[in-house]
């Protein structure tokens, strides 16, 4: 994918929460039609071997393919798309169609058979979708002409117009439902301390370490609806301890890792700012408080160090 789409935060947390097969599941069986749903032999769902996206589709699809076979033999694929734009583009449609052509095309090359695609596209923007979901929409065609348009409409799952009694649910997969809906909405500092422990209540202990971290690192970065302070309020909530003698959780022991990061984050700042306060001296600059110091990255800490250094004379390098 392009530089772009692999730094975007909203395509990192998709890709990591649908990187479980549990999640990819409950997404099949939520959204699409039961009579579908009964054709597929959802135990089979596995990630595609290869990605079937050019690099100008690459540019706006996140190229989330899925093999499922049929529960009557035979095989299907589930084609998961996630648009990430912060609101809703009516050419989405006609990019979903190139890529199920893309899908075909490959497995011709292939000699294989061809089979169905089935695409599903989440939306998680602020306003509802209201504009086109198939090419009939797109393509401005009298009623004459409208038979040789192809007839293709876009599956939808749209968070926007899910209720809140919907996405409550006491389930994973709805509580990372309900914060894709409340990514980019006003109401989100409201919303969080219940979902972070809801996040405590159901992530698995196998894996419950990382996926907390991503989430965590999402809301850092996915968003400008909560403050830092709003966030470390939430987390200390979601944290808090409710007995002396309880074993320490998932989240607990986060927490302390995170501390123990920090301590060492510190560590190595500290080794950076001794040198930069020395350098600066034996320069006769102005030597920069600690306090300005401890503000910058370890990076920009290096690269200042290596500023100072090159600054010296040689014979006293």
């Amino acid at each position: 994918m392009s530089d772009d789409a692999v730094n975007n935060p909203h395509d990192r947390f998709v890709r990591r929460f649908l990187g479980e097969i549990d999640q990819v599941r409950q997404l099949v069986l939520w959204r699409l039609p039961p009579e579908v749903v009964a054709e597929l032999d959802l135990d089979t769902i596995a990630p595609a071997k290869q990605s079937f996206v050019d690099q100008t589709l690459r540019e706006s699809l996140s190229d989330l393919v899925f093999e499922v076979a049929l529960a009557g033999g035979g095989e299907a694929l589930v084609v998961l798309l996630f648009e990430h734009k912060s609101s809703p583009d009516a050419m989405t449609s006609f990019q979903v169609l190139r890529y199920i052509f893309g899908v075909l095309d490959q497995r011709q090359r292939d000699s294989l058979p061809l089979r169905c695609v089935i695409p599903i596209v989440l939306y998680h923007g602020v306003r509802p979708w209201n504009v086109a979901r198939s090419l009939p929409e797109l393509i401005d065609a009298p009623a004459s002409l409208q038979p040789y348009v192809p007839s293709f409409t876009m599956p939808l799952i749209d968070l926007s117009c899910c209720t809140d009694e919907e996405l409550r649910t006491e389930s994973l997969f709805f509580a990372y439902m309900s914060l894709l809906k409340y990514i980019g909405r006003d109401e989100l500092p409201e919303r969080l301390p219940e979902l972070l422990r809801l996040f405590r209540r159901l992530l698995p202990p196998a894996t419950g370490l990382a996926s907390l971290e991503t989430i965590l690192r999402y809301l850092v970065s996915g968003t400008d609806r909560v403050t830092r302070d709003q966030l470390r309020t939430a987390v200390a909530d979601a944290l808090r301890i409710e007995g002396e003698n309880l074993m320490p959780t998932i989240a607990e022991q986060w927490l302390k890792e995170g501390i123990e990061k920090g301590v060492q984050a510190g560590v190595e700042k500290g080794e950076w700012i001794g040198r930069i306060r020395t350098l600066q001296e034996v320069l006769s600059r102005k030597v920069d408080s600690v306090e300005l110091l401890m503000s910058l990255q370890v990076s920009e800490l290096q690269q200042l160090a290596g500023d100072l250094s090159e600054a010296l004379p040689k014979e006293g390098r």
